[in-house]
């Protein structure tokens, strides 16, 4: 793949990683949910297909309880990008490996390592709030009464 393709499809994931953790916990959380149960699930180039295939934001609305992701689309800009960045990452993956099945699976792969990488910075994130805390705490429970 020229190098220019190739920074491309770096930076698409870059900024997909970035927008799937913008975007409501919910909504991430339905995102991974969906991925879990089936790897084949994930679509790229359309909102939805058969057998319940679509697109990250089709996957999450569907778990959540609605018909589509277009639902989603009023809950945050990150939500509005995510689409687009999967789609073009999608193309993009789909030229470089000449295969619906393994570009399918590497986006799944990518999706799925930015989720937890989300996951893991929310849990820092609760990890530092409760060290920021614990020192008061410990402090005030060792002292003599």
């Amino acid at each position: 793949m020229p190098s220019d393709l190739s920074a491309r499809e770096d930076a698409l994931q870059h900024e997909l990683r970035t927008e799937l953790t913008r975007v409501d916990t919910d909504v991430a959380e339905a995102i991974g949910r969906a991925l879990e149960r089936d790897d084949g699930l994930l679509l790229g180039g359309a909102w939805s297909g058969d057998d319940d295939q679509g697109c990250l934001l089709t996957l999450a609305a569907r778990d959540l309880g609605h018909g589509d992701g277009e639902e989603l689309l009023r809950t945050s800009v990150a939500a509005v990008r995510i689409p687009a960045l999967f789609d073009e990452l999608w193309a993009l993956t789909l030229a470089r490996t000449g295969d619906a099945r393994t570009a399918r699976a590497i986006t799944h792969r990518l999706v799925v390592e930015a989720l937890a990488s989300r996951s893991d910075q929310e849990g820092a994130s609760v990890g530092e709030a409760a060290a920021a805390v614990a020192p008061s705490v410990t402090t005030r429970s060792a002292r003599p009464r």
